[in-house]
């Protein structure tokens, strides 16, 4: 099988010929799909009618991964489309890892260990544990920089002893007597047998956008042309509601958003300071056994204060808003029935058990109420 896809990477349809089918991947005797490798997902596109969701690698050719075969043989002929949009997004996010991955490592002698191109956004995982947010913003810079210069991109094929001779940032990976290698124009060189726009201007811009630690490694998140700009007005648009509700200007936002939380959680504390002191009062009035209570508060009070006094047997203190939660003061064999006729989630023991239930409030006060009568006997 040829590979049109290196030879003319910006060619969109091709006719093709059915040449081997296995299950639902048709193989072809030329492509201009892209197994999925290095990183890049595979092509999606169509065969006449038929859809190709995916494309990959098998023993060394190129399946097509078809929604249904249905109707397909060997020697079909046809035309083969690709999902252009799909395939050039990752073009682009390919060209831009590699122009990234060439900032760390000439800038900041950072190499690249792992990639992953998706839709949304692009990762480079980094050969040390930790980068500082300066040397990520500088990486930023240089990178949409060198876009705008609008350096060359091409793959050649050189032969093995020729490729190592480069020395490039990155060892092959192949085993190839001929290795395909990337070079963006007085900037980068790597063996890559994926594909890539011609030049960098073609990127689009290029943002920062969050990190993680994997494997010990720090791994690199990115925006790549749409979505980066996406990532911007939405950012833009998102402080300028938050001046509005704050009634801010754009450089107090931040100040005036923490002193509002800062307000906002000292609140909070008094309302838990507020509940926990009712329900005290409400743990201390209950004055019987074998009784059901309805609370409003969190039990954390019912708990500490009847677990103290020891003295209620038989107690089962429903919580009735935000949470269905339960406690029960009792003994074990009487929860067990509870649990059973009341389908309770939980446990505990030394009298005291908790959880959370299912059923309306409603139902399950009524219902554990009649358990509990029959508990009095």
């Amino acid at each position: 099988m040829t590979h049109s896809f290196y030879k003319q990477p910006y060619l969109k349809e091709l006719d093709v010929k059915v040449v081997r089918i296995d299950g639902n991947n048709v193989f072809f005797n030329d492509t201009i799909f892209y197994a999925e490798g290095g990183g890049q997902p595979g092509d999606i596109g169509f065969f006449n009618d038929y859809e190709i969701v995916d494309t990959k690698k098998e023993d060394g050719e190129i399946a097509h991964v078809f929604s249904s075969v249905e109707g397909l043989s060997v020697g079909s002929e046809g035309h083969l489309k690709l999902d252009w949009t799909h395939r050039y997004s990752f073009m682009k996010r390919h060209s831009a890892q590699h122009l990234l991955s060439s900032v760390f490592y000439k800038s900041f002698n950072l190499s690249t260990v792992a990639v992953h191109l998706a839709k949304e956004y692009i990762t480079i995982e980094l050969s040390v544990k930790d980068v500082s947010l300066d040397t990520l913003l500088s990486v930023e810079k240089e990178a949409n920089d060198l876009v705008r210069r609008g350096l060359k991109i091409e793959q050649k094929d050189l032969k093995r002893e020729d490729a190592e001779a480069l020395h490039m940032r990155r060892s092959i990976k192949v085993s190839d007597d001929v290795v395909k290698v990337v070079f963006i124009e007085g900037q980068d060189r790597v063996a890559c047998g994926g594909v890539h726009v011609r030049s960098t201007n073609e990127i689009g811009e290029i943002s920062y956008y969050d990190y993680e630690i994997l494997r010990g490694h720090i791994r690199t998140i990115w925006k790549i042309d749409d979505e980066a700009e996406k990532e911007r007005r939405d950012n833009l648009f998102r402080i300028k509601d938050a001046v509005h509700l704050l009634s801010a200007t754009e450089g107090d936002v931040i100040r005036d958003l923490k002193a509002r939380l800062e307000e906002l959680e000292k609140l909070r504390k008094e309302i838990r300071d507020i509940q926990n002191r009712e329900a005290r009062k409400e743990a201390l009035s209950i004055d019987a056994d074998y009784c059901v209570v309805s609370s409003e508060y969190p039990l954390d009070e019912f708990r500490t204060v009847l677990s103290k006094e020891n003295k209620r047997k038989g107690v089962l203190i429903v919580r009735i808003l935000e949470k269905n939660e339960f406690l029960y003061i009792g003994n074990e064999e009487h929860f067990s029935i509870l649990k059973n006729c009341l389908s309770l989630n939980g446990g505990g023991r030394g009298g005291l058990y908790q959880g959370s239930y299912s059923m309306r409030a409603e139902d399950m006060i009524a219902k554990a109420k009649e358990v509990l009568d029959g508990f009095k006997g």
